[in-house]
């Protein structure tokens, strides 16, 4: 196996940086469980709503918070 290169922009790097910037856009502070939330999302194969960004947003928000609960 490579190691990773984080300069190379594959489809998960790519996923990353979405999900981060919905994340960003609803105000959620970047902590450890932002993290494996994003990584969580991106193991089970997440396709967002292609829609609109307010819909994404929507769908990450409910989520991420369905995700913390179930954490706890």
């Amino acid at each position: 196996m490579m190691p990773f290169d984080w300069k190379e922009k594959n489809d998960k790097w790519q996923k990353r940086q979405f999900l981060m910037s919905s994340i960003n856009r609803l105000g959620i502070s970047i902590h450890s469980n932002v993290y494996e939330f994003i990584d969580h999302l991106i193991i089970s194969n997440y396709q967002s709503p292609l829609d609109s960004l307010v819909t994404v947003d929507k769908e990450i928000k409910k989520l991420y918070f369905e995700y913390l609960k179930n954490k706890s």
